[in-house]
């Protein structure tokens, strides 16, 4: 998984998946193929050094901008739609939507595996149900959910 923003003119951002396709130890560069929105970019990505102070000396940091990706958070997965997911769907999960965001990044429900169920897992938004009761009194009529 790519971990910066500075490839947005190639349609590669914060969370795109690519697959390892060579290194090169000489160069320090790992070629990665991503699927992007009309193919897929072949691109080389070389590793990145960071200068910054610590205790008022000078340090530095260097790494790809790479991420392995066996396993993504539901956070990471906002906005992705994905070719086969797999979720545990347990007491971990502690935000209002997180369930229907794992849910909804798999566009194939025959590829969507739920690994574990626990009620516990779907959280609603407090305002929401207040809204919903709201547009249903001014409607006079039940609303679908």
């Amino acid at each position: 998984m790519y971990l910066k923003n500075n490839l947005i003119d190639q349609n590669i951002y914060n969370g795109t998946i690519g697959v390892i396709t060579d290194l090169d130890l000489q160069n320090l560069e790992v070629r990665i193929a991503f699927s992007v929105k009309g193919g897929i970019i072949d691109i080389g990505i070389k590793k990145e050094t960071a200068t910054f102070m610590i205790n008022g000396k000078p340090s530095s940091r260097c790494q790809f901008p790479l991420q392995n990706a066996f396993a993504l958070t539901v956070h990471k997965t906002q906005g992705l739609t994905l070719p086969e997911v797999s979720v545990s769907l347990d007491n971990q999960f502690f935000a209002a939507g997180q369930a229907y965001t794992a849910l909804s990044r798999c566009s194939d429900l025959s590829k969507l595996h739920i690994a574990s169920l626990h009620p516990s897992a779907f959280i609603t938004d407090k305002s929401m149900i207040e809204e919903y009761k709201r547009l249903e009194q001014k409607a006079a009529v039940p609303l679908p959910l």
